[in-house]
Parts: C-alpha cells; sequence; structure tokens
C-alpha cells in the first residue's frame, strides 16, 4: 500500500515539473520559419506538402509549380514566399506545438 502511494505521489511530482519546465522552456525553443511550417502541419493534422498545396491553391500557380518548390523546400530548405506567408496567417495557437497547449486546449492531438 506505502509503495503505491509513493508510486502515485511521484508520478503526480514529475507530471507537475515536467508541465512547469515546459512552460518555462519552450519561449526559448525559437525554431524559425521551418519550425512554424511543421508546427502548422501538425496542428492541422496534415503533412507539410499538404500545407504546399493549400497554400499554392490560393495563388494561381500550376501543380508543376508546387511540386517543383517542395522539392526545392526538400532539397534545400527554402519556403517560398507564399507558402511563408500562408503560415503567417495561421492563428498564432497553430504555431505552439508543447504538450501543455495541446492538453489545456481543450481538444487532443490531431495524431490520435
Amino acid at each position: 500500500m506505502t509503495t503505491m502511494v509513493i508510486f502515485i505521489c511521484l508520478a503526480a511530482l514529475y507530471g507537475a515539473l515536467k508541465i512547469i519546465l515546459e512552460r518555462r522552456l519552450a519561449p526559448l525553443d525559437v525554431t524559425g520559419e521551418d519550425g512554424d511550417l511543421s508546427d502548422v502541419a501538425f496542428s492541422n493534422g496534415c503533412s507539410v506538402h499538404a500545407l504546399f498545396q493549400e497554400a499554392g491553391g490560393v495563388w494561381p500557380f500550376s501543380r508543376d509549380r508546387i511540386e517543383n518548390d517542395f522539392k526545392i523546400y526538400l532539397n534545400t530548405g527554402d519556403i517560398p514566399g507564399y507558402v511563408r506567408q500562408f503560415v503567417k496567417l495561421q492563428p498564432a495557437r497553430a504555431r505552439d506545438r508543447t504538450y501543455s497547449k495541446l492538453i489545456y486546449s481543450g481538444g487532443r492531438p490531431p495524431y490520435l
């Protein structure tokens, strides 16, 4: 019985410490535009390729150009301007991928 109580207390302490440290250290983890791109894809429950397709659909670009821009992104890491603008137009909460934000936002992560 005592072992079970100790285990439950340690699990609660671990969870609380993880949340506190994550909130404190998350602002220091700046990932840049590439991180924002993957965070928006994560929060929308789609791939980065699907974001390229969606961003290109707003502009009158051909599918070949979008595919070519995506291949350039994979090879060099350069994000085209229309995709960069599309990511900036997404809500700020779509770019925050910390566990505490996912848990306390009232929803569940899109990968579940």
